[in-house]
């Protein structure tokens, strides 16, 4: 089975036919992409949805040059890669202590915290037992027992097809079609919606900007909550609705770009009310893992007054860590300068962290959004819920997660950061003060980690 169906093809104008064929046949990676079939999957498209006819990011490349050139400095062009990709591998085999070898992978997944190893058997892929972390450059066991999904199959590897828990957040097409990989990676259309009747209005001669425009969608000019969806669709951890036909699958099957996400996934359930971790959450529902930022996000004063995900980063640009738009401080100080009304209020960087200005202290994300999750290993993943309330020392206390003051001060106690906060007076004065007495009466582990 191709990763198109000949049903969809059959449906598709010529014009489009012939750019998808110029697209596969052009692109020197995407042999074994058009092999892919899922288990147990659809044959046909989504029943009630008409005219889903994706053409591959080279296509839109034709147009769009500048931010196709862009897309491809970017990890979201370089989630799955082939071994033999230069720069693809990470991992280092010859410390290897697993029976697998690199030959064993016909794709490699990830390669910014972690790379993992999908190896085809039949027609679709399955992760490998083993993972490489990058950061401690160390092996290690990968089999997961504790995300939601796993009492929905078996305790064996070759057993969880990609197709059904990865392929949806590391593709494009999958998600919209439930049955198609249009491409590895996450390319326009995962963002832009399929490109097919777009593409035709241009080919056709249409001079109408606002006719061009309708039929792709640009997430800018979407409403708030649909534009911030088109990431959460893969950034928020989830479940499938209630009455899914999908109920084993990873990622929210039939959602276009536009659409409204909810009719899709249902945000996992925090941890708080039963007052103790889980896999995903610390106690008070801030995330501890990675994938997650869309559930710190949505929980954020950011959220709640409008700023969007691609308000900060750049899909367009990998020039920057994690895409953003500006390095360091100047991202945040486009919105954040001394005394505007979005804060912060004091004259100086030093004069609002109390920390010297070249210091890691006067970093906003040291504070604001610091490692407390984890990626491949703990304290790894930054927080996104921004306000230092999320991240506090008192947040220790009440809940026994890790803190932004702590994470950098690793050699001071609990008390310590406590006691330095509230020393610096200001409107948290009596908060700090609390959560001293709180630890005197209830202790917890200093560090919180």
């Amino acid at each position: 089975m191709k990763t198109i169906s000949m049903r969809i093809l059959g449906k598709m104008p010529l014009v489009s036919l012939c750019l998808c064929v110029l697209f596969w046949a052009g692109d020197g990676t995407s042999g074994s992409r058009s092999e892919v079939k899922l288990a147990g999957g659809l044959t046909t498209p989504l029943e009630g949805r008409v005219g889903i006819i994706y053409v591959g990011s080279k296509v839109c490349s034709t147009c769009h040059p500048e931010n196709y050139a862009g897309w491809a400095t970017t990890r979201h062009s370089k989630m799955i890669r082939n071994p033999a990709e230069p720069g693809a591998l990470v991992a280092d085999f010859s410390t290897n202590p697993f029976s697998f070898t690199l030959k064993d992978a016909d794709l490699l997944l990830g390669n910014r915290f972690k790379q993992r190893f999908m190896k085809k058997i039949g027609d679709d892929y399955y992760i490998l037992p083993m993972q490489w972390n990058v950061a401690t450059k160390e092996w290690v066991k990968y089999f997961p027992k504790d995300e939601w999904w796993v009492s929905q199959y078996p305790e064996n590897w070759q057993k969880r097809p990609t197709s059904k828990l990865c392929d949806g957040c590391h593709s494009t097409g999958l998600i919209g079609t439930g049955t198609t990989i249009i491409e590895w990676n996450i390319a326009c259309e995962a963002c832009h919606g399929p490109g097919a009747r777009h593409i035709e209005e241009v080919l056709a001669g249409e001079q109408d900007p606002a006719k061009i425009r309708a039929n792709i969608v640009n997430p800018s000019r979407l409403p708030f909550d649909r534009a911030v969806d088109v990431c959460l669709q893969c950034h928020l951890s989830g479940r499938p609705p209630e009455g899914s036909n999908f109920p084993d699958r990873d990622y929210p099957v039939g959602y276009l770009p536009g659409d409204d996400l909810s009719r899709y996934r249902s945000p996992a359930p925090s941890s708080g009310r039963e007052g103790h971790e889980s896999h995903e959450f610390f106690k008070d529902g801030v995330s501890r893992k990675n994938r997650n930022q869309g559930n710190d996000f949505v929980q954020s004063r950011m959220y709640s007054r409008g700023v969007r995900c691609f308000d900060c980063h750049n899909p367009h640009s990998g020039r920057y860590t994690s895409m953003v738009y500006k390095p360091g401080n100047s991202l945040c100080l486009t919105c954040h300068r001394s005394n505007s009304p979005a804060g912060p209020f004091e004259d100086s960087i030093s004069g609002h962290t109390h920390h010297k200005p070249d210091s890691p202290g006067s970093l906003c994300i040291e504070c604001h959004m610091p490692r407390i999750g984890k990626n491949a290993v703990a304290l790894e993943s930054r927080c996104h819920c921004f306000d230092f309330e999320f991240v506090s020392p008192e947040r220790t206390v009440l809940y026994d997660h890790p803190n932004a003051c702590n994470r950098c001060h690793q050699d001071k106690t609990l008390e310590w950061a406590l006691r330095a906060l509230a020393d610096w007076s200001g409107s948290q004065r009596w908060r700090w003060l609390k959560a001293l007495q709180e630890l005197k009466e209830r202790p917890v582990k200093e560090t919180g980690d």
